[in-house]
């Protein structure tokens, strides 16, 4: 990060060339605890451990809030590989940050844009709408993207897929600073991914990710992209030549079995193998070199629009950060490559940070760190990977037989299953009864655990993945069963991917969430919170509100000026 840009995007060799739960469980107990809903405040699960003196007093109001999102990044790996890692990344969040260590989401589909647009907003899904990646649309009879708009196509590709943030149904941290602040803030989300730039800044915010032709946005966010994104791509170069080669000695990877593994499903060209070529363009979002480049853009962001720089300045950088999730798709999560990505991941992160904190200083930004899900491990076995015509077909049979020969399932979005409802009207059939007939014959498929209705939806006492999926149910984007496949099983898993996630089982809902700032008490809390907290407490230090959010302020985490724990303590307790 020290280097200039042309120095850091040099060959691809020189960048990649160096780098100083179980099954037999019942499906229940996969399950991971948390808090759902507004007013329900779990007690802690046990005493927070300060690290340095807790009575050490929260700083003053930054003038910049970085918010990391490290997508696909579960909490135990961070804590399983933070020995390998340097003091300047992620253990200077960990050891002189605030640190949750039991931030679960409350919801089933844990899935990138719904966690994005939930970290964004502190609402759960079934508030701001996001309820998977895609969803199946009943007017146009096919599967859209969380994203998607026909009237918004991206700048480097007019023809291409339109993208924004209209199916967001709620304002996000970025919207509420531009809508109570106006001109004295900015707000910038980058990432490799659209759906997570957009979800993460908003209706309002400038939003790049990565196009067909470098770093790009869409007409919804502005009519040209901005000179010091143009001259970044510019500067960028050919991504193609060199190759990945293991970053660490041998002996770190030890551990985690042979680098040649069957499971593993990675892109064309890329190899099984260390070192991987890189004899593609698109190779690029699957290396280090992807999460490097944009580090790069977001402290070209900071540089160009004077984030935290200006006088009275109340700014927000986020950065969706891909290449763990990108990888672990492809190779796994306990995966050398996954690893790899990992450490070098730190090691961009140190360099990130201290460009910050040479071009604004850290004194006056405030870095908060978390991750949109987890990561199931790659199956071992051909029968923990269902496809879905294996459950379609199963529920097609069982409504033959109640209802008559009929074509009855008109999709499957996993987990949603959508049913042909005028057919079902046409022969006199209730929706509720034909979906308690879709849901038996889906629990009999092996592998599936369970099929939520949205009769289990609206029941008033409904428990277990009922109250999971209840916080996500969206009526009319919605299946009318909603599918929660067994422990370690994947439903209806993409060809090209090792593994995937989106259960709601604990290597999918447990998270890191930290917050790091000055003055605030290296500490580490134990007691069970969710991500869905953690724009309620930005929001407190940036001096907005969130009134649609779900989440509750981290009492251990908020600035001085919003009255002692105590007093947060009794507004989560809504007294």
């Amino acid at each position: 990060m020290a280097t200039s840009l042309s120095r850091v995007l040099m060959s691809v060799g020189c960048l990649l060339g160096a780098l100083g739960s179980g099954v037999g469980q019942a499906r229940e107990s996969e399950l991971s605890s948390g808090r759902v809903g507004r007013r329900q405040v779990a007690p802690p699960r046990g005493a927070s451990r300060p690290v340095v003196s807790p009575g050490e007093e929260v700083g003053a109001r930054p003038s910049l809030v970085v918010f990391l999102v490290f997508d696909g990044l579960r909490y135990d790996d961070l804590e399983r590989w933070r020995h390998r890692m340097g003091p300047g990344g992620f253990r200077r969040l960990l050891e002189g940050g605030t640190v949750f260590d039991a931030a679960r989401y409350p919801y089933a589909t844990t899935k990138t844009c719904p966690g994005h647009a939930t970290l964004a907003t502190g609402a759960l899904p079934g508030a701001h709408g996001i309820i998977s990646n895609e969803w199946y649309e009943r007017e146009t009879g096919a599967d859209v993207s969380c994203v998607r708009d026909p009237a918004s196509p991206p700048l480097d590709d007019p023809k291409g897929k339109g993208v924004s943030p209209r199916r967001l149904r709620v304002p996000t941290l970025g919207d509420r600073l531009l809508e109570t602040h106006g001109g004295a803030s900015r707000v910038v989300s980058v990432s490799l991914k659209d759906r997570a730039a957009i979800m993460l800044g908003g209706q309002r915010g400038q939003a790049y990710w990565w196009g067909t032709k470098g770093f790009t946005t869409s007409r919804h966010h502005a009519r040209e992209l901005p000179s010091w994104v143009s001259e970044f791509n510019q500067a960028l170069g050919s991504r193609k030549g060199g190759a990945w080669a293991r970053g660490a000695e041998a002996s770190v990877y030890g551990s985690l079995g042979p680098d040649d593994d069957a499971r593993e499903r990675p892109p064309e060209g890329l190899g099984r193998t260390f070192p991987h070529p890189l004899t593609t363009e698109e190779a690029f979002l699957y290396t280090p070199l992807g999460a490097e480049t944009l580090f790069e853009l977001a402290l070209a962001g900071v540089k160009a629009e004077q984030l935290g720089k200006r006088p009275g300045a109340r700014d927000l950088l986020a950065i969706g950060m891909s290449s763990v999730d990108v990888v672990s798709h492809s190779f796994g999560p306990e995966s050398h490559e996954t690893v790899d990505m990992l450490l070098r991941l730190d090691r961009a992160l140190a360099a990130f940070l201290e460009a910050m904190d040479r071009e604004v200083g850290l004194s006056k930004v405030l870095v908060a760190m978390s991750a949109d899900h987890g990561m199931a491990p790659a199956p071992a076995r051909a029968e923990q990977r269902l496809p879905a015509e294996t459950v379609t077909r199963a529920v097609d049979a069982a409504m033959d037989g109640a209802f008559g020969a009929e074509d009855w399932v008109e999709a499957f979005s996993a987990p949603h299953l959508y049913l042909r409802q005028a057919r079902l009207k046409a022969r006199g059939v209730s929706l509720e009864k034909a979906a308690e007939v879709a849901k038996k014959a889906a629990r009999a498929v092996p592998g599936i655990a369970e099929g939520v209705s949205a009769a289990d939806v609206r029941a008033d006492r409904a428990e277990g993945f009922a109250r999971r999926v209840r916080q996500e149910y969206v009526p009319g984007r919605s299946g009318e069963l909603v599918l929660i496949a067994d422990p370690h099983v994947l439903l209806a898993p993409d060809d090209d991917h090792a593994s995937t996630h989106g259960t709601p089982y604990e290597y999918d809902t447990h998270v890191p969430l930290i917050l790091h700032g000055q003055g605030l008490p290296a500490a580490r809390h134990g007691r069970a919170v969710t991500p869905l907290d953690l724009a309620p407490t930005l929001a407190t230090w940036l001096g907005v509100t969130l009134p649609e959010a779900s989440g509750l302020p981290l009492c251990e985490a908020l600035p001085p000026h919003a009255g002692t724990p105590a007093a947060c303590s009794e507004r989560a307790a809504g007294q």
